[in-house]
């Protein structure tokens, strides 16, 4: 599934009032490690491993980015935040941007437990928890192949642009109109 098929495509009637809906209710806003500069990174870098990953699913992973760090209380430790994370998904899905069921479950599940330092065996979910872990190296923290679920996101190149920080001056719409190229 691609972003480009429309019968796939959650439906984000406005993308721009989605993002503002996320950005005013971020618990750590202006957060230079885990705010919207950061969500950007990681969902562009999970957009980069869909392109090597055909059974994974894009509008996720795009949404895993945008999500899964908005619920953040600061940058400190905080090991609820991908779970509320999933809740304010589950209150907002049907007004602002709506998934299939599976889709959305993929959504909840990829941000409820992207902090419990796991890996996953489904694609979709794998490669949203690499594309964060590929950018935990702005914390100081270094990429573990352990940590890492899918072999894309030990792809050098892969990391090479996840630590420049692709993504993270793109707009929204910039990063939602990348997709995976085929």
């Amino acid at each position: 599934m691609t972003i480009g098929d429309l019968d796939a495509r959650p439906l984000i009637p406005h993308l721009d009032q989605l993002v503002q809906t996320v950005r005013a209710a971020d618990t750590n806003p202006g957060s230079h490690l885990h705010g919207e500069a950061h969500w950007k990174c990681v969902a562009w870098s999970g957009l980069q491993l869909v392109r090597a990953l055909p059974d994974s699913n894009a509008e996720v992973t795009f949404l895993f980015g945008l999500f899964h760090d908005s619920q953040r209380r600061d940058d400190g430790h905080d090991p609820d935040h991908g779970r509320r994370a999933a809740d304010f998904v589950r209150r907002i899905h049907g007004e602002h941007f709506t998934l299939a069921a599976r889709s959305l479950d993929l959504l909840l599940e990829a941000c409820a437990g992207h902090v419990d330092g796991l890996t996953h065996n489904d694609p979709t979910i794998g490669l949203c928890w690499d594309a964060d872990r590929l950018n935990l190296w702005r914390i100081g923290v270094k990429r573990q192949p352990r940590f890492l679920s899918t072999p894309a996101a030990r792809d050098p190149d892969v990391i090479a642009r996840s630590r420049a920080l692709d993504g993270q001056h793109k707009s929204w719409q910039a990063i939602w109109d990348l997709g995976p190229i085929t």
